[in-house]
């Protein structure tokens, strides 16, 4: 009986080596995998913060542009114009310009991306 236990203790034993082989090399190959996903997931974020940063600037390059266009009329006029005068400079191409205030001694306007994020704030006295 002895003689038995002892080839069965020896088998087992190293059926546990293999798989403690096999479920070290597995999770090795999940540890890379999750590696290379971290890095993906890193480097996409990277990649949106500069899309973010260059669509800020550009609404506000817009927000510059129809400053200028409004102060410019103010200057010619002595006021604002009505909005049905406003042409949109090319610096709002692909951008929304959302108006809260045009009056003949004031203006307020958002400029939106495409999906209605405010990228700035511009406000006249």
């Amino acid at each position: 009986m002895k003689r038995a236990v002892l080839p069965l203790l020896l088998l087992a034993g190293l059926l546990s080596g293999c798989e403690d082989r096999e479920a070290r090399a597995e999770n090795a190959r999940l540890a890379a995998r999750v590696t290379a996903l971290e890095a993906q997931v890193r480097a996409l974020r990277a990649r949106q913060g500069s899309v973010a940063t260059v669509q800020q600037a550009a609404g506000q390059n817009c927000a510059n542009e129809l400053a200028r266009v409004l102060e410019s009329l103010r200057q010619d006029d002595g006021q604002y114009p009505p909005m049905r005068l406003v042409t949109l400079p090319d610096a709002c191409i692909d951008l929304r310009v959302n108006w809260h205030v045009l009056k003949p001694q004031a203006y307020a306007f958002d400029v939106t991306d495409a999906a209605g994020q405010v990228l700035t704030t511009q406000r006249g006295p």
